[in-house]
């Protein structure tokens, strides 16, 4: 269990100043409570929020998710809780975490002209290790990533393993890790 903690569970960076806050998507107002912070304390000039139309049955938590995107929802309320609508990106396809890199490129190309050198990169602990990988793989392996971790209330560090469904998502992640890399979609470095 030592062995998996220590691969997956990746520690939180520094946050630096960046020009994008980068968010794989999910349906938790944890993302964009985290977004917005960084964003009001200065660390990113943009947020982009990426994830297409949520298939998890645990939507129970907030009815305005109804019909709308992951990021659009994201959006909606970065929004209500003060960051300008100016200054949010959105993708709104992506169903997994290489689409949320691949369908997210295009609009950082187009918003910056180029792939920043660093980008604040934002997901659930468990996460951190494959978004990572993703990312270097498939967006940039020249630009710093500063990875921030959020804890959601499916998704807490203590204890992972006295509890069984999130002991089962864990072995999971770790197999997605292996098929992935071998895949190609990963990377090792």
């Amino acid at each position: 269990m030592k062995a998996i903690e220590d691969f997956l569970m990746i520690k939180s960076d520094k946050l630096e100043k960046a020009p994008l806050c980068f968010c794989f998507g999910f349906p938790r107002r944890e993302l964009y409570e985290t977004a917005a912070k960084i964003f009001k304390s200065g660390f990113c000039d943009y947020i982009l929020v990426s994830g297409g139309m949520n298939k998890s049955p645990d939507m129970t938590f907030d009815e305005s998710f109804k019909d709308i995107t992951e990021a659009e929802w994201q959006k909606y309320n970065l929004i209500k809780i003060g960051v300008p609508e100016e200054k949010n990106l959105i993708e709104t396809e992506a169903t997994n975490s290489l689409e949320n890199v691949l369908y997210s490129l295009p609009i950082i190309i187009k918003h910056f002209g180029k792939i920043p050198k660093k980008i604040i990169i934002l997901h659930k602990v468990f996460h951190g290790r494959r978004a990572l990988m993703t990312i270097r793989q498939n967006l940039s392996k020249d630009t710093k990533y500063l990875l921030q971790l959020i804890e959601t209330p499916n998704h807490k560090i203590k204890n992972w393993w006295k509890n069984k469904k999130l002991k089962n998502h864990i072995i999971d992640e770790v197999r997605k890790i292996g098929e992935y890399t071998l895949k190609g979609d990963l990377g090792i470095d």
